[in-house]
Order: C-alpha cells, then sequence, then structure tokens
C-alpha cells in the first residue's frame, strides 16, 4: 500500500517510527529530435582510459541471513568491457533555461528507487522536483531505510517495514521542496553498504552516463548552455577540457554530438 505524506508530516511520522583527451566518438543509438528549428538533441560518451577495474565484494554486517544470499558489490565505479563509464550525471547548470512543452507533457509523475537486492536501484537517478515525486519500495522481508539532506530543504528519513509479501511492496512517495545544484548521496541507517545518488533539478535536462559511456539529454534550447559533469568518486570531473567538470555548448536545431572524452584512471582513485 503506498502511502502519501506531505514532507513534513512525513518527516516526523518516520522519526517516530524509527525512534583525459578527446578521440573519436562511437554513435550511439539516435532517437528522433525535435521537430521544430527551437530544440536539439545532445549526445556524448564519456571513456574510462585503462582496464576495467575489478568490482569489490562489499561486507554484509546486518540482516546477514536476507543480504548475505546476495553478490553485494562496489558500484562507485561503473566501467563497461568498452571501457564506457557509466553513472556519471551530466546536467544544464544554466538559469533560466526554456523548457521543451514536449517534455512538460511526457514527464512521468514519479521516479522509483527500488530496494530489492538489498541495493538501492537504479544507482543514480534524476529527478524533476516540481513535476515528480519520489516513489520508493521494498520487497525483502525485513526493514528498510532511505535517508538522505538536501541543501536548504526538509531532510527525509524514510522507513520502509519489512515486506510479507513481494507481490505487495511496502511503499513510501516523497517530495522535495526545492532544486539542488549537485547530487545527494542516499544511504540507509540499516544497511550501511547501500548507497545512491539523486539529483532533484529545476528542469528535465539531466542524463545519467549509461554503461557503456553514453548520454543523452533530448529537446535543448537552441543557443549556448552551460554543462555540468560529475562522478561521486571525483565529484565535479575536473579536467582540462572541463574546469570543474563545466562546459559550454551551443545548441543547434537537430542532433549534436560532443566529441568522446577518455578520463585518466587517477581521477577515480580513493
Amino acid at each position: 500500500m503506498v502511502h502519501k505524506l506531505n514532507r513534513r508530516r512525513f518527516v516526523s511520522g518516520t522519526a517516530a517510527a524509527a525512534a583525459g583527451a578527446a578521440v573519436g566518438l562511437s554513435a550511439p543509438t539516435i532517437l528522433k529530435a525535435a521537430s521544430t528549428d527551437s530544440w536539439g538533441d545532445l549526445l556524448g560518451r564519456l571513456e574510462y582510459d585503462g582496464p576495467p577495474p575489478e568490482r569489490k565484494k562489499l561486507p554484509i554486517t546486518t540482516d546477514v541471513d536476507v543480504c548475505g544470499c546476495y553478490d553485494i558489490r562496489d558500484e562507485s565505479l561503473m566501467v563497461g568491457e568498452d571501457r564506457g563509464l557509466g553513472n556519471v550525471f551530466v546536467y544544464v547548470r544554466s538559469r533560466g533555461v526554456q523548457i521543451c512543452p514536449e517534455l512538460v507533457e511526457s514527464a512521468e509523475p514519479q521516479v522509483l528507487l527500488d530496494n530489492s537486492g538489498c541495493i538501492f536501484t537504479p544507482h543514480c537517478l534524476k529527478i524533476w522536483w516540481s513535476k515528480q515525486e519520489l516513489y520508493t519500495i521494498n520487497t525483502r522481508p525485513i526493514a528498510d531505510n532511505v535517508a538522505f539532506s538536501p541543501l536548504g530543504d526538509v531532510p527525509a528519513n524514510i522507513i520502509l517495514p519489512k515486506c510479507d509479501d513481494p507481490e505487495r511492496p511496502t511503499s513510501a512517495t516523497w517530495r522535495f521542496g526545492r532544486a539542488q545544484f549537485r547530487p545527494l548521496k542516499i544511504i540507509c541507517n540499516y544497511h550501511p553498504w547501500e548507497a545512491a545518488y539523486i539529483l532533484p533539478h529545476d528542469n528535465p535536462y539531466v542524463a545519467v552516463s549509461a554503461p557503456d559511456g553514453t548520454f543523452r539529454i533530448p529537446r535543448l534550447p537552441v543557443g549556448e548552455l552551460e554543462l555540468q559533469f560529475w562522478h561521486e568518486r571525483t565529484e565535479y570531473l575536473d579536467i582540462p577540457q572541463w574546469p570543474r567538470g563545466r562546459l559550454t555548448v551551443t545548441i543547434k536545431p537537430g542532433v549534436n554530438e560532443l566529441p568522446a572524452v577518455k578520463l585518466t584512471p587517477s581521477l577515480f582513485e580513493i
């Protein structure tokens, strides 16, 4: 059953319940761009300039009888076999950007965060804060928790009770009160290995790079825009081409392709 609470009631209720160098771009799938001369699609690819690193298995310290059945591995650096770098946020940093009406009409009312498998899925997600709400579910026979602290907004401490029937997950919704200028870390206070990132943005112009490193932002307004590139290991992807992870582009009608960029492994060392 889904419980829809306003943000203040939800917080108090859950608290009580808890007591590189440019190279040629390999062409990604190109979807149809906007039909007018006012909008353009932006495509790109990010490549890890080294062999894909091994993803370490994470220690399971609580609810071992349930979570110990899963092969849970580090998701903080996701590199595909073709060296594509996944889970990079690419978003428009410019203020007051014009929004394509098609995107307003097609925006889904909810963004899903699933807690199945003792990890958050997806690991990186975007949300248009004024148009969409976060919908989070739990299908496991153990309680779960979704917590994050937006800058200048009400912190979330969402308690999801255990689920007795996977066909009827326990669930909750959450609405942000303002946009953020960088992704927020989502944690679970019950399971310390669980982590994800969410960007509540003031427009729909956000992409998260796919496992092959490609990204696409559709129906951008024609003209000059500033982009931000962000990854959880390094935060702003500060390379010579993108000081502080920022890049100014000029969007033209139709499809716009950025040259692929190789990113040195030293950027992501922890």
